[in-house]
């Protein structure tokens, strides 16, 4: 089959751009996306056809032009003619606008827009009340043009459990399950080292702040924090002065994977995660996860098995760090590598065919 892939942005190393990155190499896809960094995101796709939404050094690229940009975004998908595909796959809440006018049109939902629906009320104490106006009005609008988008769909396809019932919740609708994929072969056991390892990218949502504070406050521990973004000086200026604490910044792919397959284990901290890569990414590797127990990491850490659930606090990262000692990390790495499997590359791209092909078949049927 032919499939048109829309996706709001390509411009990193994000959950998004990996399975992107990967279903370019495995389908016949063209890939329409708002705005493109080629060198700041997987390789492979500058081998494939991209069309740009957004040209590069446009006016709309000014961070002052955010907003306008989404809005100019949302509109240029829902205007779009693609013809000539025989599926539509879209990422993301702006290129949701394309299932008005392409069919049959699947969804890859990675979750409803938090801030527009479950968080909306968290997002709303941040304003002061002039603004609260205006993001309550806002938010009216955007709701109702998020519904009728997926309203459009043909096929949801969630990306694991807690984000299937979000989709219920939120749309009324069903949607089957595609676990987002690790790389099996990328990622392998080495050794059980000396340090913990924190591999999310430094956003106040991830809360790598709160893990860092843990492990200022047990020297005898080390932690290597390998991630950019925004809070990348906050972190620096925390972790310094205490030597058990190395902040890398961005590593690339292979420092990555070397990193995963010598550390004891990882850590991640982030509340309301969807799915949680970090976690297949380490057990990949063979080592133990310690992460949130609730939403998507409960889907695939098996606490005292595969890692520990923990209510990521500063003094419960302290407790799960000096529990899970080198030894007892050693000690699951069998049962870490097994429970990858069920995250294999093969398994999603299994499920995303049928997912695709039922979709097709079902919109061929109505005729």
């Amino acid at each position: 089959m032919k499939i048109a892939l829309a996706v709001d942005k390509l411009e990193n190393y994000g959950g998004v751009e990996r399975i992107v990155s990967l279903i370019a190499d495995r389908f016949d896809v063209d890939i329409y996306t708002g705005w493109y960094r080629p060198d700041v995101t997987f390789q492979n796709l500058r081998e494939k056809r991209v069309s740009q939404l957004i040209p590069t050094g446009s006016h709309l690229h000014k961070k002052s032009m955010y907003r306008l940009r989404g809005r100019y975004l949302q509109h240029r998908f829902k205007t779009l003619r693609m013809a000539g595909y025989d599926a539509y796959l879209t990422f993301g809440g702006k290129s949701l606008g394309i299932a008005r006018r392409h069919h049959p049109c699947i969804w890859h939902c990675q979750a409803p827009t938090r801030w527009l629906y479950d968080l909306y009320f968290e997002e709303l104490k941040k304003f002061s009340f002039p603004k609260k106006q205006l993001f309550q009005i806002s938010c009216f609008f955007l709701r109702r043009e998020d519904q009728e988008n997926v309203r459009h769909v043909d096929r949801i396809i969630a990306i694991s459990g807690n984000v299937r019932d979000r989709v219920k919740k939120t749309y009324g609708r069903a949607s089957v399950i595609a676990y987002p994929p690790v790389n099996l072969a990328r990622f392998r056991y080495k050794k059980t080292g000396d340090f913990y390892l924190s591999s999310a990218r430094l956003t106040p949502d991830k809360r790598v702040d709160v893990i860092v504070s843990a492990f200022r406050e047990i020297p005898d521990k080390k932690l290597v924090v390998a991630g950019g973004g925004p809070d990348l000086e906050k972190i620096r200026q925390m972790a310094s002065g205490y030597p058990n604490i190395e902040v890398l910044g961005w590593v690339s792919e292979e420092k990555l994977e070397e990193l995963y397959a010598d550390c004891i284990a990882t850590i991640a901290a982030s509340l309301h995660e969807d799915f949680g890569l970090v976690a297949t990414e380490s057990m990949a590797a063979g080592k133990p996860a310690i992460a949130p127990g609730d939403k998507g990491f409960a889907e695939t850490v098996i606490d005292k098995k595969t890692g520990l659930l923990i209510d990521p606090n500063k003094e419960n990262i302290i407790a799960a760090v000096k529990y899970l000692t080198p030894e007892k990390a050693k000690e699951m790495r069998i049962d870490c590598e097994r429970r990858a499997q069920d995250f294999s590359e093969e398994k999603y791209l299994e499920n995303l065919r049928r997912a695709i092909g039922d979709a097709v078949a079902e919109y061929e049927k109505k005729g």
